[in-house]
């Protein structure tokens, strides 16, 4: 025990010889000073562009080397090896800041993507002394407006109706702040406006429809003749005389804290547009037009309903030309220029060939009737109209506001071809809605306020917009009888008092005889009365039995052959005894369209 006790106080004295040796051998040093960028706190910078004034980062640094005051350089790079540095600003205090504006442009310039992460590289130096680095991803925004890099304003263009699907102009631009690999969704548009409106009122084209499909703008984008035509139209220009047009790009990005827009510098280009109105009458001149010939005295006149030209011509083998200004040779439309416009034209018509590429009848010699369609893009010969022309037998009326009809196809009040391209009759009307329609029990083929009113109609005061759903007709006047007039011609609608004459508003026409009707109340033939006592109207005849009715859908209130020749009526030679055991009329004539005339007042039936 006391062996033990003697041999640690001899290894306590020893280790206290040791310390006290190593003590005095041990050499305190200081670290090296130090010029350190401290490393930022945030290493994704997202800068928002509805913030520009605002700090998009700071950076501290800590200086050992340098004693007493300094300038510091702030040095940004794209790539760690600091090949070509821009300095972006500095200081002579140990931090730096910079607001999002400018630093958005610092890492523009840099070689960033708008709205792409770009990762920059930052040191700061002092003379020769130069921090470490450090390096952040920072995403920033466009700056740059798009560039319309085609046309320029030197660009000039006359619209040509005969090309509506050629280029007519191709527009492109450049958006400098995206590469071609930018991932981000830019929504462009093109603005027109008439020079010097400062696009307060632009029309915007943000999509085409390319062969039926919805396609978004972008550059390159070209319009045709036709379309062009139609937005320089909408803008506000003048046809057929050259005018000034504002053309730029509108950039959209969509953004959750709010859209961002950019738009480009606005070119100014010189385009003359065609016009889209229709002319009310198209002339027709021409030694194959008989009743015209060359000159201007009797040209054959082809009044405009709707979108349609129509009228009879005699024609025969010989050359003529259609014109829309009377006196006008220069208004002429010769073959080509229907050609070019891509017209379905009746095979008895072909190209003259005759200098002035007119147009040259090779059918039979005789009457015809000739319709162009503007909007089916057709001219059509056809067998001569007998009587009033207009491009339906009837119009008619559905609604409640027409006291014998309501909202069904029981009973529609129809409204009968009285004159060319005029639709009249006494309708009794009431304080409510109604449409007209073209084609009895067919709901897709009415047409309401807007319709007419867009065509340029004057309408009667008595009639407004119903502003209902389906924009129909209301009137608004003391109900009552009233005869309505639909002018397709002078494009009127209006309201006289009732001139109902006869015991009846119209007489029905049905039967195999009637081609429109047959044996059933389907279709039955509407013959109005338009006079004192004067029931008229057309109707396509051919040979067969016919009756005459009262009341529609009522078989009971027909009336025969012998009830007319009983009650001493002179009946037109082309209308006998059918003797079929109802003794109704048969038509005995050629097959065709025909005016019927039922005057009860000197008792005679005819047929014209």
């Amino acid at each position: 025990m006391k062996i033990n006790k003697i041999s640690a106080l001899i290894l306590c004295l020893f280790l206290v010889f040791v310390s006290c040796e190593t003590e005095e051998s041990l050499e305190i040093t200081s670290p090296d000073a130090s010029f350190t960028l401290l490393e930022p706190v945030i290493s994704n910078i997202n800068l928002n562009y509805n913030l520009p004034n605002n700090e998009a980062f700071s950076i501290v640094w800590n200086d050992q080397l340098t004693s007493g005051s300094a300038s510091y350089m702030v040095e940004l790079s794209p790539d760690a090896l600091f090949e070509s540095p821009s300095i972006i600003g500095s200081s002579t205090t140990d931090r730096f800041t910079m607001t999002v504006a400018d630093f958005n442009n610092i890492v523009l310039d840099a070689g960033a993507d708008a709205f792409e992460p770009f990762t920059v590289f930052m040191r700061v130096t002092n003379g020769s002394a130069i921090t470490n680095i450090v390096s952040f991803s920072v995403s920033s925004y466009s700056e740059a407006a798009p560039v319309i890099t085609n046309p320029d304003s030197t660009f000039e263009l006359v619209l040509l109706e005969t090309t509506p699907d050629a280029e007519a102009i191709n527009i492109v631009w450049e958006d400098p702040d995206f590469g071609d690999n930018s991932s981000v969704d830019v929504l462009y548009a093109i603005q027109f406006a008439e020079a010097g409106t400062n696009f307060a009122s632009p029309i915007t084209v943000s999509e085409q429809d390319i062969n039926g499909d919805i396609i978004l703008v972008d550059s390159p984008e070209s319009f045709t003749h036709a379309k062009f035509n139609e937005i320089i139209l909408d803008a506000g220009l003048t046809a057929e005389e050259v005018g000034n047009l504002d053309i730029r790009i509108r950039a959209t990005i969509e953004m959750n804290a709010g859209n961002m827009e950019r738009f480009s510098d606005a070119i100014t280009v010189a385009v003359t547009p065609y016009s889209l109105e229709l002319p009310p009458i198209l002339y027709v001149v021409g030694a194959g037009a008989v009743d015209a010939g060359w000159d201007w005295t009797t040209p054959v006149e082809l009044p405009l309903q709707g979108t349609k030209y129509s009228g009879n011509i005699n024609l025969i083998n010989d050359a003529f030309r259609f014109f829309t200004e009377a006196t006008n040779w220069d208004s002429g439309r010769n073959f080509p220029y229907y050609e070019g416009l891509l017209y379905t034209i009746d095979s008895n018509l072909e190209n003259a060939l005759d200098g002035d590429n007119n147009f040259q009848f090779v059918g039979t010699p005789g009457q015809y009737f000739i319709e162009v369609d503007t909007e089916a893009k057709t001219i059509t010969l056809g067998p001569p109209v007998v009587g009033p022309n207009c491009n339906f037998d009837q119009l008619w009326l559905v609604g409640a506001g027409i006291v014998d009809a309501g909202w069904s196809w029981d009973t529609p009040v129809a409204l009968p071809c009285t004159g060319n391209g005029t639709y009249s009759g006494n309708v009794a009307l009431t304080n409510d809605s109604f449409r007209f329609f073209n084609i009895n029990s067919d709901w897709d083929s009415g047409s309401n306020y807007p319709t007419y009113e867009g065509n340029g109609y004057t309408i009667d005061s008595n009639f407004s917009n119903a502003m209902d759903g389906d924009s129909n007709f209301s009137f608004g006047g003391t109900p009552g009888t009233y005869f309505l007039t639909v002018d397709d011609i002078n494009k009127t609608i209006t309201l006289g008092p009732e001139e109902l004459q006869c015991e009846f508003e119209q007489l029905w026409l049905v039967g195999a005889g009637a081609v429109d009707a047959g044996w059933s109340w389907d279709n039955p033939v509407a013959l109005p009365c338009t006079g004192a006592g004067i029931y008229s109207g057309p109707v396509a005849l051919t040979n067969d039995a016919f009756r005459f009715f009262t009341a529609n859908t009522d078989w009971d209130s027909g009336i025969n052959y012998p009830t007319y020749e009983g009650d001493g009526y002179t009946i037109d030679s082309d209308l006998i005894n059918a003797l079929d055991g109802d003794s109704n009329f048969f038509f005995n004539g050629t097959p065709g369209t025909y005016t019927i005339t039922v005057d009860t007042g000197n008792l005679t039936i005819t047929v014209e």
